[in-house]
């Protein structure tokens, strides 16, 4: 399974989320030093690149915890993360 977590320790950062989503998302540039930009897209989108991980958090607004090279390997990713408490 190919992922990059993006998150600081589980203490620091899983209490401040609600739920989690997936979403996938295509390349639509890169930045100065080469690395690509990536946007979500919809899941019927041709152009996918990965799909992403990402804790909602209670405030409102996203954070991505991981990309995943297929949907199923982003959905075993999320059963592994912790159960939140609502």
């Amino acid at each position: 399974m190919g992922q990059v977590i993006y998150f600081k320790p589980i203490d620091e950062i899983f209490h401040k989320f609600d739920n989690y989503e997936i979403w996938p998302c295509t390349v639509v540039d890169k930045d100065i030093s080469g690395d690509l930009i990536y946007e979500t897209c919809g899941s019927d989108d041709l152009d996918i690149a990965i799909w992403c991980v990402y804790g909602h958090f209670r405030i409102g607004g996203l954070e991505c915890i991981s990309d995943h090279d297929t949907l199923e390997e982003a959905e075993e990713f999320e059963r592994t993360l912790p159960i939140l408490k609502l």
